[in-house]
């Protein structure tokens, strides 16, 4: 594996702590800015926010751009973003700073899932994408259980600040170690900037990214607040929710493995179902289970194992769609599954703010529910109309 593509690990990295760190700091964030916990959750939603725009959009307007000159900005733009909102004084100036370090998240895993799988080939792709996104997983399975804990004695300033830290390591590394893709000279122009943005806007391809959308906003209503719930209802200790966080993301990570290992053996469509609908069970029971230290501890678990385990099915299946409707836009629908993706972090994370304002804290697991039902009644719908796209077809559309 080329070395430059653990370099792409190491941004992925920094990008999943600032995706997720916030999650278990909306409590002393809140305080410490001096607002309430719902407008602090807003964080989460303005990051997800800026992901979700510049995914699938800025890939398009930068391809004719060199795969380095894109990248360097974009981890630049993370950067930027991450430190200011480490220095954020108010809630209004921490939201701004989250939706541009949102914007450089977006852009970087679209361009570096791409960047790896052309640098090793068609029969290393699928491996070098799982290596990229390895950093997310290790950020969910240590970083973020140890920076909740610091963060949560109130230091939660350098722990932003050590997310710009994390990103600017990355940045160098692309500067001195990456070179271009033989493949990216002079492959993209006008044209192809065209039927990008085409792309965007095609029906299969927005229909099949509507149902990683949902999935990941019941996710994602459940999970954004899960530091008052368990603080609240289930009753425990600052120090255990860092315990909690851990659980979820050392599942995640083998989540990640075992939807892959799931989607080669039962095929894309199966798959997705299997994982959407265990994210609405553990939802449900984070809602009926919610004062049980132990049942929460395995319902947690389990959301952090459906969620992540969704991943290689709902990508795979959105490529294969591309493959049919769009074959000459690979990077923007593996642009629009991130967005997708974040998307519904944003989508939940504001439907958990209005449950913890309206019903309270407690019914964020209906919620969550409800939506990813919605998700997987739309993947049935889209089921039965076409008997879906084979995963191996699809991945090897990506390389």
């Amino acid at each position: 594996m080329p070395f430059i593509v653990y370099i792409f690990t190491l941004t992925a990295f920094a990008l999943g702590l600032a995706e997720f760190v916030p999650i278990g700091l909306t409590d002393v964030m809140a305080q410490s800015l001096g607002v309430n916990v719902e407008q602090a959750g807003g964080a989460v939603t303005l990051y997800a926010l800026g992901a979700t725009v510049a995914a699938p959009v800025l890939t398009a307007l930068t391809a004719g751009w060199s795969r380095k000159r894109a990248m360097l900005m974009t981890v630049l733009v993370f950067c930027a973003g991450s430190l200011l909102a480490a220095l954020a004084s108010s809630l209004a100036m921490l939201l701004i700073a989250r939706f541009i370090a949102g914007m450089g998240h977006g852009l970087f895993l679209a361009l570096a899932s791409s960047t790896a799988a052309r640098l090793v080939g068609p029969k290393k792709a699928g491996s070098a994408v799982a290596v990229v996104f390895g950093g997310f997983t290790i950020a969910m399975a240590i970083g973020v259980p140890i920076s909740t804990y610091l963060g949560g004695m109130s230091y939660w300033r350098p722990v932003l600040g050590a997310i710009a830290v994390f990103g600017a390591l990355g940045l160098l590394g692309l500067l001195l170690g990456m070179k271009e893709p033989a493949k990216a000279q002079g492959q993209v122009g006008d044209e192809s900037v065209g039927q990008a943005l085409k792309a965007i806007l095609h029906p299969a391809l927005l229909a099949a990214a509507l149902v990683t959308v949902l999935g990941y906003a019941g996710s994602f209503t459940a999970y954004t607040y899960i530091a008052p719930l368990l603080a609240e209802v289930t009753q425990v200790s600052v120090a255990t929710v860092g315990v909690f966080m851990l659980i979820y993301g050392v599942l995640a990570a083998i989540g990640n493995v075992l939807g892959g290992k799931l989607t080669d053996r039962l095929g894309v469509d199966r798959a997705s179902a299997i994982m959407v609908g265990g994210i609405a069970v553990s939802a449900l029971g984070m809602w009926c289970f919610a004062q049980s230290v132990v049942a929460m501890g395995i319902l947690v678990a389990s959301l952090g194992m459906f969620t992540f385990g969704a991943v290689p099915a709902l990508q795979a299946r959105l490529i294969g769609v591309a493959q049919q409707h769009a074959p000459h836009a690979h990077g923007v629908a593996a642009g629009l599954n991130i967005a997708g993706f974040n998307s519904g972090i944003a989508l939940g994370s504001w439907l958990g703010g209005v449950t913890f304002s309206t019903v309270g804290v407690a019914y964020m697991g209906v919620t969550g529910a409800v939506i990813s039902v919605l998700g997987l009644v739309l993947l049935f719908v889209q089921m039965a109309k076409s008997r879906g796209v084979g995963y191996r077809a699809a991945v090897g559309v990506s390389q």
